[in-house]
């Protein structure tokens, strides 16, 4: 009883959500280009964290879509999002000259909604 009492007071620590601080620590961790830039596009693409019904519930930050299988790429935790985000997006930015990182995400076409970076510029003026 005793270790049952125990485990259901750890079981909370297991689901603690990401926090915009946690995020931009691990973005600089894991050596991610303009940190501040891609954790406004996690913000943006979770709604600061609070979405339900969405990519988040496969710990997938960003939204990253698997169009192969046509679903969300799912993630074990959030932090290895942050590495797919390296591996699938961010690689692209290394193969060619860009004015900035925005223009970047604007040509490689990374989200549909054209208000995209005006949403995403002001999201990182709120940081």
């Amino acid at each position: 009883m005793k270790k049952l009492l125990i485990g259901l007071c750890l079981l909370p620590l297991c689901f603690i959500g990401q926090t915009k601080d946690e995020v931009l620590k691990e973005l600089e961790k894991q050596h991610i280009l303009f940190p501040k830039i891609v954790l406004a596009q996690s913000i943006l693409e979770t709604g600061w964290y609070d979405c339900e019904n969405c990519s988040m519930d496969q710990n997938n930050l960003f939204g990253l879509w698997d169009h192969r299988n046509q679903k969300y790429f799912e993630y074990d935790i959030w932090q290895e999002s942050i590495g797919g985000y390296k591996r699938g997006i961010q690689y692209k930015y290394l193969k060619k000259d860009y004015k900035n990182y925005y223009h970047f995400l604007s040509e490689i076409g990374y989200a549909t909604d054209p208000q995209y970076i005006i949403k995403l510029k002001q999201i990182v003026k709120k940081l």
